[in-house]
Formats: C-alpha cells, structure tokens, sequence
C-alpha cells in the first residue's frame, strides 16, 4: 500500500487501529431488506426527478464527472479497426446494409483485442482470456471456473471466497447464486483497510475453522470502496500465502485504469510474472474492464488467467469452465465495445490521455475530496480509484451519526435514512462492505462528481461536525 502522510489518511490509520471488529475475519452477511447499490442510485433519481435535494453519492459512473472523453479518441478508435482488420481480424470489419454493421460472429471472442490488454497489463508470458460484456458477469463466469476447480480435486462444500476487508457488495448476490460463502480478510496494523498477506493467512485459517474450503480469493486493486492499492510486493506475498494453500488467486484490476501511476504499475503483472515462481503464477487470474473509464453501461470485461509452461492445468480448468457458462448465457462481448477497448490501450499517452478532460475532472474532484477531508480531520481512505471512504467519526473515533435519541445509528439501513432524510445525501454506508461493528460508521464517497458536489459533501460534513460537538 503506497505511504502517504495526508492527514485524512493518518485519521484513518488511527480508526483502523482501533477498530476491532475490522482486524478479525468476517462472514459477510446480508443485511435483509439493506437497498442494493443499484437501487441507491434510483432513489437519488427518484429524488431528482420529485425535485428533492439530492447528492448522489451512490454508485457513481464516470461520466458523472460531466466532462468528455479525448476529442481524437473517436478518430483514433477508426484508425485502430482498420490496423486490426487489416492484421486478420475481419469480425471487426464494417459492413453495410446490417443494423449494427459488423457482421455476424456468433460466440465471439477478439483474440487481437485481448493481446493488447493482456500487453498493455504487462503480462508477456503464456496466458489465457475469456472477454464477456461487463465485471459481474466476466465474475459469474469466473467463480463458476473455480467451483469446478475444486470439484475437480475434490473439495467438499460448503465452499467460500476470501474478499477484502472492506469488500463490494456486488459480490453478495453473485455468490449466494452459486453457495459460495464470503469471508473477508482482517485489516492488519499498519495496512489501515487493505488485504495483505497476513490477513489472507487468518482468513484462510478463520476458514479451516469454520470447515469450510476456500476456493478463491478476490483482492479489489485498488479497493472498491476504499480506493487503497497494494504494492507489488504485496501482491507477491499473497499470491504466494495462497499458492502455498492451493487456492488460485483472482485480482480485480477493474479500477486500475484511474489509478495516477496507470494501471499497469497498479496492477504489476509484468513484475509478478518475473518474481513469481512457475507453480505460483499459474494460480493468478487478473480481471479488467472499461466500465469506469467509458460507462457503466457500454464496455468488455476480460478475464486472463497465467499459464506457464508446465503450469498450466489451473487456467486450463478455469477458463474452459468460464468459457462454458459465457455459451450457456450467450453474453459474448459487441464487437464496437471491444474496438474501443483496444483503442484505449493503444491511444497515444496511455489510457489518462485517452479520458482526457474526464480523468483530469476526476483526478480534481478527488484531490478536492481528499483536501475536504484533511481540513476537517475527517479519516478518508481513498487512493487512486473514484471510491474512498470516509469515517463518520470524531477525533475520538465516536460516530457522529446519531439518530433521534441522540444514540449512536448502529445499522447500514438506519445510516442511509439518516443521511437522505437530513441532508438529501444519498450514500453507501460501509455496512454494506463489511459486516464489523465499525464499518457502521464509515460510509463510501465517490470523487465520480463535479466540484460542486465535492464541496457539497464537505458542508455535511462539517454540520455533522458542528452538530457532535454540541
């Protein structure tokens, strides 16, 4: 995790310190009736469209920033598709007198565009994919691959996933669909809310307790939703804590692209291919994705998994299976989609040149957030995604969320109440990431805003503030 001596990120150094229940593994438990991120993002619609205040703080989309992407980006994505079908890829071709002119390809898969992510990723060893249309799927697709992993050697359920501290709430449905369990890695001293090594081995051994088989584990990098990173020799070391126990390890690289180093030395797989013994790296998978580059809604989501010669039965099993399920759900990538992601891997200046006037609004609207919260003593924890989390908390780590009663607010759904009711802040409380006692007093802020809202987001919290202390 990269050092940093912002004072909103000692602040947070010190919550994670203190708070107990974050440095214990966890069994991520659904909240009944605790709204979806999905459904957060409706409500500050529905609030907007009645003519409610609302700052959405929600589950934002990059385009929410309300700045464009490169202006030659358009030219620049023409240009790649005719490099592209002039080297052989003619399912990428135009065709006229069709709806989407391309031509049919069913079951489609670019293996010209996944060369160039897998290159521009860094990994030049032996390699597979599998692109699919977006994150959750490409996450369907590869849990599916694991569970039959570990059907394969034999594993018995009940089967688990071992997640961050502090981990997407995305996960939850994806994995009750299939009975997989969630068990999130304590946040060790030092690490404030990243995974790491340490944490990873008392999960994997919370686990073992609890008879359970560990059949994955899943770091966010950097964290959604607290933005952190983890070094290259972070990711080292848990990749080789996992392989130790034979469980293949699968980094969602899907914010990466934002991260202000690029996404490349986010997410180093060149140096994990170089330090990474043979057996080791093939039980690493890496999944990318444009949604938080172009939108949420118009993008691919790639799936590698290392192959080194020799070592190659572990990819080999959790593509195919992958694989399969894409045929089973037919959600093969468009082939306009997977055009403009090779155009952004390739545009000149890398992918922050590509966004354009959108990653340097994002870039601002983050700095700003993080300078909020410097001034206010408020703990933020948010690094180089478009998610941070910021602690609801004062100096003394006391809550200053309170309801009524002037208690405490003890619960994610009474913290989102709380916040829409009083402030028209519609936001995702960090019980939705994290079922510890303490993550009720963090709440997920997204710097995917204009300014103006960043500094409307600063006025709540410095009335929260003012409020606590009498």
């Amino acid at each position: 995790m990269p050092a940093t001596s912002s004072p909103s990120a000692l602040a947070m150094q010190r919550f994670a310190e203190r708070a107990v229940g974050l440095r214990q593994p966890q069994v991520s438990v659904p909240v009944p009736g605790l709204p979806t991120l999905p459904d957060l993002k409706k409500l500050a619609r529905d609030r907007r469209a009645a003519g409610l205040p609302v700052i959405d703080q929600s589950a934002g989309d990059i385009d929410d920033v309300g700045q464009p992407l490169h202006p030659d980006l358009g030219a620049w994505i023409e240009e790649t598709r005719d490099r592209l079908v002039a080297a052989g890829a003619s399912e990428l071709r135009r065709t006229t007198g069709d709806a989407y002119g391309y031509p049919g390809n069913y079951q489609q898969q670019y293996p010209a565009v996944s060369a160039i992510l897998a290159r521009s990723w860094g990994m030049a060893g032996p390699h597979m994919a599998m692109q699919t249309v977006s994150g959750r799927a490409a996450l369907d697709c590869a849990f599916r691959g694991l569970i039959a992993r570990a059907r394969g050697k034999k594993l018995l359920a009940p089967f688990a996933l071992v997640l961050d501290p502090l981990a997407w709430s995305g996960y939850q449905p994806l994995a009750a669909d299939l009975d997989l369990e969630l068990i999130h890695m304590p946040a060790v001293s030092g690490q404030g809310l990243a995974g790491s090594a340490e944490g990873l081995s008392a999960a994997l051994a919370f686990a073992k307790e609890r008879g359970r088989a560990v059949i994955g584990v899943v770091p966010v990098v950097p964290s959604n939703p607290s933005g952190v990173g983890l070094t290259a020799d972070d990711l080292v070391r848990m990749a080789e804590t996992a392989a130790a126990a034979d469980v293949p390890l699968l980094v969602d690289g899907f914010y990466s692209p934002l991260d202000p180093r690029g996404h490349a030395a986010c997410v180093p797989m060149a140096e994990l291919e170089q330090r990474l013994a043979p057996e080791v790296l093939g039980m690493v998978g890496l999944l990318v994705g444009e949604t938080k580059v172009t939108s949420s809604q118009n993008k691919t989501a790639t799936l590698f998994w290392c192959a080194p010669t020799g070592h190659e039965a572990t990819g080999k099993t959790i593509v195919h299976n992958a694989s399969e399920r894409l045929k089973t759900t037919n959600m093969y990538p468009r082939p306009q989609e997977a055009l403009v992601a090779a155009a952004l891997h390739t545009f000149p200046g890398g992918v922050h040149t590509a966004m354009g006037p959108r990653y340097a609004a994002l870039r601002d609207a983050r700095d700003a957030m993080r300078a909020v919260c410097d001034r206010l003593g408020i703990p933020l924890s948010i690094g180089g995604s478009f998610y941070g989390t910021a602690g609801l908390v004062d100096g003394e780590g006391n809550s200053l969320l309170r309801g009524a009663d002037g208690h405490p607010l003890t619960d994610a759904r009474s913290v989102i109440s709380e916040l829409v009711a009083r402030y028209g802040l519609v936001g995702a409380p960090g019980g939705m990431f994290s079922p510890a006692p303490e993550a009720t007093m963090l709440v997920r802020l997204t710097a995917a805003v204009t300014l103006a809202d960043v500094a409307r987001v600063g006025k709540i919290l410095e009335q929260l503030l003012e409020q606590a202390r009498g």
